[in-house]
């Protein structure tokens, strides 16, 4: 992947500054050693909002950008997962290995 082709990506998504911050944040975790973040922590973090978040980890998702991971919270020791269980279920974001490499990260 090339600057160029995430930079379509954002455009695409109709989310473009959502999809920035949500990439540098994510960016900024994985350099301090964090790999999997929640929702509430991007919240927190970025000011974008929940349903915000949501909707441009699904695009960036679908681009293969980050990965969607969910942690079962009606289950004690879940582990974080591919599938999601409903309204149980907590988003977690991360970012895929093709990013990683674009900012030589590894």
């Amino acid at each position: 992947m090339t600057f160029m082709e995430l930079e379509k990506i954002f455009l695409d998504s109709g989310r473009k500054s959502d999809g920035r911050a949500l990439i540098a944040y994510l960016l900024d975790s994985f350099d301090a050693g964090v790999t999997d973040i929640d929702a509430e922590s991007i919240e927190e973090k970025t000011g974008l909002k929940k349903t915000n978040i949501s909707a441009v980890a699904k695009k960036l998702s679908e681009a293969n950008v980050i990965n969607i991971l969910y942690l079962d919270t009606s289950v004690e020791d879940s582990t974080l997962t591919a599938i999601r269980n409903g309204r149980w279920s907590k988003p977690f974001y991360n970012l895929t290995p093709q990013i990683l490499s674009l900012y030589r990260r590894n």
